[in-house]
């Protein structure tokens, strides 16, 4: 059977990149500059011990984790859900799951936080080509918030951003979610906030 790539060009800073745009990630993975990556890169799986002293593993999302994120959806409270997806969805459907979970691990990235084969956390990263800025957003469960979990998660998607050569991130935050900005200012420097509606831009450099 004959496979057909159609790639992309993708600029980030100095570096060109061509990437698959058939809808998913294709046999060839990602491609920079002729040279086949990985297309799961375990060199950013990590163990982080909390404040709490439980241990956490970071790790890049499978394809079989589908499932475990549907779980991690349907446990978080509407409060949570609303505070990340701006609206207090009932219940994820499995296609939208999986287009998710589906990522080239440059230009969209996902890390999960696992505890005992649980997701207790969920960081994803997407460039955003048009507006040519790198979009984060971050969710911990609600029974693992106030742990520290959000900023080692946070901390880890900054170590990954750079090794892929972004020089900064934005995240949009509803206004009266105050959490973020606790992070964003022990953690970055060069914090810019803009302010449009109920939501705030913050960009900050890597």
């Amino acid at each position: 059977m004959l496979s057909v790539c159609v790639l992309k060009t993708v600029y980030i800073g100095e570096k060109t990149y061509y990437k698959c745009t058939i809808g998913v990630v294709c046999r060839f993975g990602f491609l920079s500059s002729g040279v086949r990556v990985s297309v799961y890169p375990s060199q950013y799986e990590k163990q982080v011990i909390l404040k709490g002293g439980e241990t956490v593993q970071f790790r890049p999302v499978r394809d079989g984790d589908v499932p475990l994120i549907k779980d991690f959806y349907n446990s978080l409270s509407e409060r949570t859900k609303y505070l990340r997806f701006f609206t207090p969805k009932k219940e994820a459907r499995e296609d939208r799951i999986r287009r998710f979970a589906t990522v080239d691990y440059i230009t969209s990235m996902v890390i999960v936080a696992e505890h005992q084969g649980l997701l207790v956390g969920i960081a994803r990263y997407d460039w955003e080509e048009e507006e040519q800025y790198l979009e984060l957003a971050e969710t911990i469960r609600d029974d693992w918030q106030g742990k520290g979990l959000g900023t080692q998660l946070f901390l880890h998607m900054i170590e990954v951003a750079r090794d892929n050569n972004y020089s900064s991130m934005t995240a949009l935050i509803l206004d009266e979610n105050r959490k973020p900005f606790t992070i964003l200012k022990k953690t970055v420097g060069n914090l810019k906030l803009k302010y449009e509606g109920n939501f705030i831009m913050a960009t900050f450099d890597l």
